[in-house]
């Protein structure tokens, strides 16, 4: 299956929050060009526990500011 139609069946899947989730998280690395594959994994990941989505934000987050 192309990723493209994958990611449209886990987005149609995803409930509100986790779409929520997902934009929030997309939308604060703005100069970041998401591959499909990358954009499955990160709805993946806001599928998760609120908890669990933190943690990968903070590491992210920590990412983000190594120089």
């Amino acid at each position: 299956m192309e990723e493209n139609e994958c990611f449209k069946q886990h987005w149609l899947s995803a409930s509100s929050d986790q779409r929520m989730r997902y934009d929030k998280l997309v939308s604060a690395y703005p100069k970041i060009t998401w591959t499909e594959k990358e954009k499955m994994v990160l709805l993946w990941l806001c599928q998760m526990d609120i908890d669990t989505l933190e943690t990968i934000e903070i590491i992210f987050d920590k990412f983000a500011h190594t120089k």
